[in-house]
């Protein structure tokens, strides 16, 4: 699987030229969209989660990229987190086995349901945390394919090809 294409305003530009980043940035800055709302904690998540929403506005704030648009994941991340550190807890308290006994009285022991809870939202997790970054990423790759049609626009060999179909 290909990697997500980087912003343009955190690329180095060694392999692109800086034009090319410079057109890339403003188009990518186009298709974000408002962040007037980002900074309002959402009231569905838990105090944690409230406190892991802002801790990761905080973080990514300096980046620039974060928008209206990511709400929902940056709410979702939030609530996993939260999630996680809830089963954490629980374990911590109850051990990740505990024991049951059968019909013959013989004792089976069994993973405690807080280790699921805890698997299922760290997968969660994961999957945001990865569009967090796609986030920013997608509109990145938007941003390349309006250069590409801008280029193939402006392409000589191609206008004529155009002309001829």
């Amino acid at each position: 699987m290909a990697r997500p294409r980087k912003p343009a305003a955190v690329k180095a530009g060694k392999s692109e030229t800086q034009a090319h980043l410079n057109e890339r940035k403003e188009i990518e800055e186009e298709l974000k969209g408002n962040a007037d709302k980002i900074y309002n904690i959402p009231e569905q998540l838990d105090d944690l989660g409230k406190e892991y929403y802002k801790f990761l506005i905080d973080e990514l704030e300096a980046s620039g990229f974060l928008s209206n648009l990511d709400i929902p994941i940056l709410t979702q991340t939030a609530d996993s987190l939260s999630k996680m550190q809830q089963a954490d807890e629980i374990i911590k308290t109850e051990g990740i086995i505990y024991k049951t006994w059968d019909k013959m009285d013989n004792e089976i022991p069994k993973e405690h349901p807080a280790v699921g809870i805890k698997q299922k939202y760290l997968n969660q997790f994961r999957a945001l945390s990865t569009q967090l970054g796609l986030s920013p990423s997608a509109r990145a790759s938007l941003s390349e394919m309006k250069i590409q049609a801008k280029t193939d626009d402006e392409d000589p060999v191609l206008k004529i090809l155009r002309e001829m179909n």
